[in-house]
């Protein structure tokens, strides 16, 4: 298998070490990724890692940019989780494919065309935007937090919405050495525009703000809320007002805000 410095083609599988990752999005919901760190340092205990991130949908697609650089168009979340999670170092890393090879493009058509293709969603952790890509964190562990990321995630969680089918295969596929899935999900971003539409007709209820450690132009920032999951979990019983998806009634999450199943 190839490694992510050697030269790569399109379809091509590879390990890439997640700190070789470079965010096409500005923000995950935190409360989602800790959930997920669990489960992978659950799995790198029981010798499952590796399996599961060879899962198909698991698989990380990316986008080789100017300067040789990866960016990774989607798995935000896990490639996240797998940073954070406390396992040793040479560990981290995920199973990634070429979906894109555009080296050698200059970098304002490169994002001219990531924006094109819907491969870079630059909108903030409070919604605002689009911005410009070059704000984009060069790490996952500087993205943003955004609860309403989480809240969202919950819903799909919930079967509230559905997302993409590829997601949910678990063929072992990073054997096979070149990858290149057969079709994309139509509904781009469909987590991020959920977020967006809960922000502007949801209130998340805040208690005890400490102002000394953020502002009041980021009200949602993970240092604001006391207890993040406490108030989106108070908030679900608008949201199935709002939208009526009953299901949300049926699912408990624990008091990191982890799907109970």
């Amino acid at each position: 298998m190839k490694k992510h410095d050697q030269s790569l083609e399109k379809g091509d599988i590879f390990k890439l070490p997640v700190d070789q990752a470079h965010p096409t999005q500005f923000a995950v919901g935190l409360v989602s990724v800790d959930c997920k760190k669990r489960e992978m340092e659950k799995a790198h205990k029981e010798g499952k890692l590796e399996g599961l991130l060879c899962e198909e949908g698991h698989l990380v697609p990316v986008v080789i940019g100017p300067g040789n650089k990866l960016y990774i168009t989607d798995h935000h979340h896990l490639s996240s989780s797998i940073w954070r999670a406390e396992i040793p170092a040479e560990d981290k890393w995920v199973y990634a494919y070429v979906y894109q090879d555009w080296s050698k493009k200059k970098s304002d058509e490169f994002w001219r065309d990531m924006i094109e293709s819907n491969l870079a969603w630059l909108y903030d952790d409070k919604g605002d935007g689009p911005l410009n890509p070059y704000m984009l964190p060069s790490h996952v562990d500087d993205l943003l937090n955004d609860p309403f990321r989480t809240l969202s995630r919950w819903l799909r969680d919930c079967g509230c919405y559905s997302k993409d089918v590829l997601k949910e295969r678990k063929e072992k596929i990073c054997t096979k050495g070149k990858f290149l899935p057969e079709g994309h999900a139509k509904a781009f971003f469909i987590e991020f525009r959920w977020a967006n539409f809960l922000r502007e007709n949801v209130k998340l209820e805040l208690s005890n703000p400490d102002f000394s450690r953020t502002c009041a132009s980021m009200p949602y920032s993970s240092l604001y809320l006391t207890d993040e999951v406490a108030a989106l979990k108070k908030a679900l019983s608008i949201v199935v007002d709002l939208i009526g998806c009953h299901a949300l009634k049926e699912v408990n999450y624990d008091k990191h805000g982890c799907l109970i199943k």
